[in-house]
């Protein structure tokens, strides 16, 4: 599911922006971009937001905004200067060079100079960092939950569509088996020129009737959208996300029996409807936690 949040927070030096970007994904995975001196921190930063989410991907990105001034110290390699003067000195005597050894010349090698910036207290700025968080992970699921609503809504909707569809196709099953029954009297009449026999007839239909028939399934189907819609009431409270993918597959299971017993192409049309309006539903399960 999707959802944003920003927050800056911090004093005057050690300011810090925190911005967090969620998207759907089926398991959570959390990526965290901050400052090299802040990598102790990020185990910290990623079990706060675990604590929060089980579903979803969430980049969180963290900046640090310490002003114009930095602080810090810069040191210098005594002994990599000594061998980088003592190289052109020994050159400018072997060759016969022009020219002093200074303090120009020696200031142009960059790397016998090393900034390092002050370190800060790491619980000092987890204070910080901790607090603005929980800020904009609130931020960030308020936004998921109003999109979580919209998302329950459409598919209550399309639960509903699969109910009437479901008590459709129960409504035409008997007539499905009468139509069979009678096709199968008419056929053994033709190929045996004469009435068949009731009995073996009657032992037929059965049989047929049994193969046909999909009650069983219907009131599964039926019992698994009432878990369903359950589980949706409860999408707020709890992380229902996986539990609804179960079901989503145990319907998907009866619907496709159903489908593999139809003998009617009313009915193969109903399933193929019912199948599409779970795909959908399958799309939007995958954005519940």
């Amino acid at each position: 599911m999707t959802g944003y949040g920003r927050k800056e927070m911090g004093e005057a030096g050690t300011r810090f922006t925190i911005e967090i970007r969620s998207l759907n994904n089926r398991y959570l995975d959390i990526q965290v971009k901050a400052p090299r001196g802040l990598a102790a921190l990020e185990s910290r930063i990623k079990k706060t937001v675990q604590e929060r989410f089980s579903r979803g991907r969430f980049d969180v990105f963290i900046s640090k905004n310490n002003g114009p001034e930095r602080a810090g110290r810069l040191t210098i390699d005594e002994m990599l200067a000594s061998q980088y003067i003592g190289i052109l000195r020994d050159l400018k005597a072997r060759f016969g060079l022009a020219g002093d050894v200074d303090l120009a010349v020696a200031a142009g090698f960059r790397d016998i100079m090393t900034y390092t910036e002050d370190q800060e207290d790491s619980e000092t700025v987890w204070q910080i960092l901790s607090e603005g968080l929980s800020q904009v992970l609130e931020d960030l699921d308020r936004m998921r939950t109003e999109e979580g609503a919209a998302l329950v809504r459409d598919i209550r909707t399309r639960l509903e569509t699969i109910d009437r569809i479901a008590n459709e196709v129960h409504a035409q099953s008997p007539i499905v088996v009468e139509h069979a029954r009678k096709r199968m009297s008419e056929t053994l009449a033709k190929l045996l020129h004469e009435q068949p026999d009731p009995v073996r007839l009657a032992q037929e239909i059965a049989i047929l009737a049994e193969r046909t028939d999909v009650t069983e399934e219907l009131i599964r189907l039926g019992s698994h959208l009432g878990q369903f819609r359950s589980l949706l009431s409860d999408a707020g409270q709890e992380a229902v996300g996986r539990k609804l993918d179960f079901l989503l597959q145990e319907m998907g299971r009866e619907v496709n029996t159903i489908a593999s017993k139809a003998m009617n192409a009313q009915i193969s049309l109903d399933i193929v409807n019912v199948k599409a309006e779970l795909e959908k539903i399958r799309e939007q399960v995958q954005n519940i936690e």
